[in-house]
């Protein structure tokens, strides 16, 4: 008889496709053993046996956050922050502080103005209602450039507000003459024409900084990998236990990733696509046959760390693209390379990734009715469907493109988060019935198309993520967005752990807590079946083990 390494004792969901409920699970060699009732697993106990009893907690299998921006939310971790400041002079007192400690001549780089996670509002959030301005900046910091940058639009909600003072701007060039690429980047300037130091962006994706401030530090390797161990733990501690980061990432940090795992550091399970840097189609079609011996099917790497496929991006700005291009190198807080295609550009890209065997990921977001068609030409020539495919973030949606992805078999992801709370109020405009079918978890389920839900890190809690799902209140109005959208808690908290296992092939290994799967367990302050509405919101999470290695709350 195998004797136990841990018996975990409380209510055990184990999300097998009946819902069997049990008392107590065992585990040994970082696998589920069985579970059953509390009498039954301790008779597995051994001399070396750890038994830990959770009374009124509720086991689960550990979130697995289907599109989770976790060193994106490192590095956020980095930079000093101004939280709390509620007018200039605290600000600026923050500022003088900084550069009391810091060596003259170096830079000043801090978070946002405004509150955090969201910095939602951030001028207003200061009694002024705008950010400091250069000469402001100068009186606490004459001999460090300072900047405060902006929150990305993704991050926050545009417009976004960033401040720099009069060494800073000379560094970059900042003149009266200096003109952005994009037109959604303004320089405010004084009653002679002269810059502030104070810059908006009005769009979502920040390209001040590659734009217009190339002597803005840029994160390092080092300082990526430092921020994922931050981040990991962050996770951790909201129980998520295996990520998936189909957005792509950048070479560096798939690297950091990959040198935590070599290290043995890494406790997070993490799956990666490659974010690619090329140019053209040249450029592109090269990459890919290079690659296409590492990155396809499965990919590389084991039940840590693995990375496989390609992100292809649909759609956005050629001017977006411009400013990318002039800078490749450049990542900012998103941890990947911003790529612009159009629909033609786009299919040609899936295309050469059909003939390498690369899976394709790509963010959906409100064009699901372009991309469809596409993805139907190409599953007549390559199996999309049985390389699991990935079409990810999406928003609106319609019965006959539902139908469509069931018919093609790709695998799809949501941010309930996102479109339903967060960034909503867009689509308040949509027709009634057409908002059932916003970020359309239900209807996916009900179809038995592969879907799972991330967080996006808006924010990075599973839970939140389920109660966007259950209750579909948008955040400024609290209107319901679509009420024949929402789903159980049950359906909820399936797409948030057991569903994400779909999208690395690995649903016989990881999602429950069924015999023979990783020991991956969130143990939550209450049931999340058993609560209604904003209830799901106060659980919370008391400890997780990765592969039977407590990773919070029990080590």
């Amino acid at each position: 008889m195998t004797r136990a390494d841990h018996i975990l004792l409380g209510q055990v969901l184990t999300l097998d496709d009946a819902g069997t409920r049990a008392e107590a699970v065992a585990i040994a060699g970082g696998r589920v053993v069985a579970t059953g009732s509390r009498q039954a697993m301790l008779e597995l106990r051994g001399p070396a046996t750890q038994v830990r009893d959770f009374p009124g907690a509720t086991l689960i299998p550990g979130f697995n956050d289907a599109h989770a921006h976790m060193d994106s939310i490192g590095t956020r971790q980095l930079r000093p922050s101004l939280e709390g400041a509620r007018g200039i002079e605290d600000v600026l007192a923050r500022i003088g502080a900084l550069a009391a400690r810091t060596p003259k001549g170096e830079w000043i780089v801090t978070l946002p103005v405004g509150d955090p996670p969201y910095y939602f509002e951030a001028p207003a959030t200061l009694r002024e209602g705008r950010l400091p301005n250069r000469h402001e900046l100068d009186r606490v910091a004459p001999d460090h450039p300072v900047y405060i940058p902006a929150p990305g639009g993704y991050w926050g909600q545009p417009p976004g507000y960033a401040a720099m003072n009069s060494l800073g701007l000379r560094l970059n060039g900042i003149t009266r003459d200096s003109a952005p690429a994009s037109p959604n980047t303004v320089i405010e300037k004084d009653a002679h024409g002269e810059p502030l130091g104070i810059f908006a962006e009005l769009g979502f994706v920040n390209v001040l900084e590659p734009d217009l401030l190339p002597a803005v530090p840029r994160f390092t390797y080092a300082q990526r990998r430092a921020g994922i161990a931050r981040a990991m733990d962050l996770y951790h501690r909201a129980g998520i236990t295996s990520i998936y980061e189909g957005h792509g990432s950048a070479p560096e940090v798939i690297a950091a990733y990959r040198e935590m795992w070599e290290r043995g550091d890494l406790t997070m399970r993490t799956a990666m696509t490659a974010s690619p840097r090329w140019r053209d189609a040249g450029e592109a079609a090269a990459a890919m046959r290079d690659w296409s011996p590492l990155l396809r099917g499965r990919g590389m790497g084991d039940a840590m760390f693995r990375v496989s496929g390609v992100f292809i991006a649909h759609g956005g700005d050629p001017c977006v693209r411009a400013i990318q291009h002039r800078e490749l190198d450049y990542m900012g807080w998103s941890g990947y390379v911003q790529q612009v295609n159009s629909t033609e550009e786009f299919e040609s890209l899936c295309e050469l990734a059909g003939q390498y065997d690369l899976r394709v990921h790509t963010v959906v977001s409100d064009k699901l009715d372009r991309i469809v068609p596409v993805m139907e030409r190409l599953a007549r020539r390559y199996p999309i469907g049985e390389r699991r495919w990935v079409l990810e973030h999406i928003s609106r949606s319609s019965p006959g493109d539902l139908a469509a992805l069931r018919r093609l078999g790709v695998a799809t992801t949501l941010i309930p988060a996102q479109y339903l709370w967060k960034h909503g109020r867009p689509f308040l405009r949509v027709d009634p019935q057409a908002l059932d079918y916003l970020s359309p978890a239900r209807q996916l389920s009900e179809l038995g198309v592969p879907v799972a839900a991330g967080t996006d890190s808006v924010p990075y809690d599973p839970l939140f993520c389920m109660w966007a799902m259950t209750t579909r209140r948008e955040r400024t109005t609290g209107q319901v967005m679509g009420r024949g959208g929402m789903v159980s808690n049950d359906v909820a908290l399936r797409l948030v752990t057991r569903a994400g296992a779909w999208l690395t092939f690995e649903e016989g290994e990881k999602g429950q807590l069924v015999p023979g799967h990783h020991a991956d367990i969130a143990v939550l302050s209450g049931d999340p079946l058993a609560v209604e509405g904003d209830a799901l919101r106060e659980l919370s999470c008391a400890a997780a083990m990765v592969g039977g290695r407590w990773v919070h709350g029990e080590r």
